[in-house]
């Protein structure tokens, strides 16, 4: 999934029973009660206390009391509206899925509270990408109070920022404005749940695996390493098929000294993340890379021809397809990683390439969009591997080792021209000493 944003044009457009200008919908009659509005002074909307914090995972919505004080000619129903501006919305989720992922009710003036619904209005005279939340009509008063429970779902917390900053207005039947006041809520995103944060394996000269999860932070940092188990040092390579989560999800893959191809599927258990392994076949030794991506595998056999072994859908995650040759060539790169959309491959002179998956993936002789580059100097690391988001995007990333031992983390971003995810140019050093290591998976 890329890392791109939809350029949404919101409108802050009153709910029915008003007919902002924009909207052509207001009636001459009103337009004396509308001229008499604009010509009289605007009231004050104060938010008590200032912004509340709302924590992320908490599962407790915080309230917040907006204090309105309306011009005394202002008569009539009144109707207030909270909009609070985005930033970055998750691409690949329609507005009204965002809009459902916040929760409010309100109690107008005392009343018993009543469950509100946000709205992320895309028609359009729309001209700001923001969250409205239209609240009840009441009867115009010399002062209101609104007391607003706010609360998001976990999985669009990622896609806010620290704060939420916008307004607080009232208008009248006319659509015109007579108070407003600045309005926000904080968002303490806290630590991610486990679902949402990558995990990554580092084995040892020893044969240990050890486990690397992501503290989800905006700026990419890791749990200490806790260790898998020993004997991993049986395989002449070991290889991610699926993304390998905190939570204990994600499956990777072994190839012993034999050519015997094992399966470790993940338990769903942090603390022990794999099932007892599960063969696959012999005669594996004929692969000198064997990568997992998208929904299937890829093998490069001595020759440099690369094969396709597609993951049979509604199936056990260790049945495939027959191989399907892919072509030859292949042997001119040395390194390999598959991602969620595709491969990234390092040819000898250290230049980085995408492989996104083809839009007919499943006419799997040609299951990859051509070739795009990503960019020079790649040789200078010993070690490359995708790992699912190491900060709060849930989307690939990619770990690097350079020859020193430190460890690299770079943010994907959405390529146009691979029309896929790819490293960014900006890297963040997450770690240290790790050429004790010889297999980052």
């Amino acid at each position: 999934m890329a890392r791109t944003r939809k350029t949404l044009i919101l409108a802050t457009a009153l709910a029915v029973g008003f007919a902002p200008t924009v909207l052509g919908g207001a009636a001459a009659s009103a337009a004396p009660v509308r001229a008499a509005a604009e010509a009289a002074s605007t009231g004050t909307v104060v938010q008590a206390g200032g912004r509340p914090t709302f924590r992320v995972g908490s599962g407790a919505p915080v309230s917040s009391r907006f204090d309105v004080s309306l011009p005394a000619e202002v008569t009539g129903q009144v109707r207030a509206r909270l909009v609070l501006p985005l930033e970055n919305p998750p691409m690949d989720s329609g507005p009204e899925n965002v809009a459902s992922s916040v929760h409010s009710t309100v109690s107008a003036n005392g009343a018993p509270a009543v469950p509100v619904s946000w709205e992320v209005p895309t028609h359009p005279d729309v001209t700001e990408l923001a969250l409205v939340l239209d609240l009840p009509a009441v009867a115009a008063a010399g002062t209101l109070t609104y007391d607003v429970t706010f609360a998001v779902e976990d999985w669009i917390a990622p896609y806010l920022a620290p704060s939420l900053d916008g307004r607080f207005e009232v208008v009248d039947a006319s659509a015109a404005t007579v108070a407003s006041g600045a309005a926000g809520f904080v968002i303490d995103r806290g630590t991610p749940d486990r679902s949402m944060r990558g995990a990554f394996h580092a084995r040892d000269r020893n044969g240990v695996l050890w486990r690397y999860e992501s503290l989800g932070k905006d700026v990419p940092t890791l749990t200490g390493r806790t260790r898998v188990g020993g004997g991993w040092n049986t395989y002449s390579l070991v290889t991610r098929l699926t993304p390998t989560y905190a939570d204990g999800r994600g499956d990777v893959l072994g190839r012993d000294r034999a050519g015997v191809l094992w399966f470790h599927e993940g338990s769903g258990n942090p603390a022990a993340p794999f099932k007892p392994r599960v063969r696959l076949g012999a005669g594996w030794n004929i692969y000198t890379a064997i990568t997992g991506y998208g929904d299937g595998m890829l093998a490069r056999d001595t020759a440099g021809v690369l094969w396709n072994f597609r993951h049979r859908s509604g199936e056990p995650s260790t049945s495939f397809w027959p191989r399907e040759r892919v072509g030859a060539g292949w042997n001119i790169y040395t390194a390999w990683t598959g991602t969620g959309d595709g491969v990234l491959t390092r040819d000898a002179s250290g230049v980085l390439w995408k492989h996104t998956v083809s839009a007919d993936w499943e006419a799997s002789v040609k299951p990859f969009r051509p070739r795009v580059r990503v960019g020079g100097g790649w040789n200078t690391y010993s070690a490359i591997t995708s790992t699912p988001d190491l900060g709060r995007w849930t989307e690939d990333d990619v770990v690097a080792r350079d020859r020193n031992g430190d460890v690299w983390a770079y943010d994907t971003t959405y390529s146009v021209a691979a029309e896929g995810a790819v490293p960014g140019p900006v890297r963040q050093r997450i770690g240290w000493g790790w050429n004790v290591y010889d297999a980052l998976v």
